[in-house]
Parts: C-alpha cells; sequence; structure tokens
C-alpha cells in the first residue's frame, strides 16, 4: 500500500480530525494529475474498460489496475 495512504488511514484510526480532509485532498491532487494514489503512475481512464471503473477511479484515485487490490475481484 502506498504509504501516503498508510499514513493517512493511521491517522483516521487515531481519531485525528483533520485526517479525513486529508485524505480527501490527496485524492484530489493524485486525480487531478491523473495518477493513481496507489501505485502513483500516470494514468488516462478514458480508456478504462468498463464505466464503474472509470467511477471508481473519480471517486477514490485508484486506477483500473490497482482496484482489485482493495476491492476485489470485479464480477461486472
Amino acid at each position: 500500500m502506498n504509504n501516503t495512504l498508510v499514513k493517512i488511514l493511521d491517522e483516521l484510526d487515531g481519531k485525528n480530525p483533520k485526517a479525513l480532509a486529508e485524505l480527501r485532498g490527496f485524492i484530489d491532487t493524485t486525480i487531478a494529475k491523473k495518477r493513481c494514489a496507489e501505485c502513483e503512475q500516470l494514468t488516462n481512464p478514458d480508456t478504462y474498460k468498463k464505466q464503474i471503473d472509470r467511477d471508481e477511479y473519480f471517486i477514490s484515485g485508484i486506477c483500473e489496475k490497482c482496484q482489485p487490490l482493495y476491492f476485489g475481484v470485479k464480477l461486472i
């Protein structure tokens, strides 16, 4: 897992009141840079095979390749 995400999630677990805003900011920044929040690789959601994968990228910032790491095998 991406070290930045681990740090932010640990802060969430520790009940840091600013952690959720920090997570949203991190995700928004990675999406704006067209990068994956997990692997940090450049990504182009327009090339994703399924609409649900594109939608998820714009929610979580996780690319099509890394989504199974978080959400398991997709049945759709």
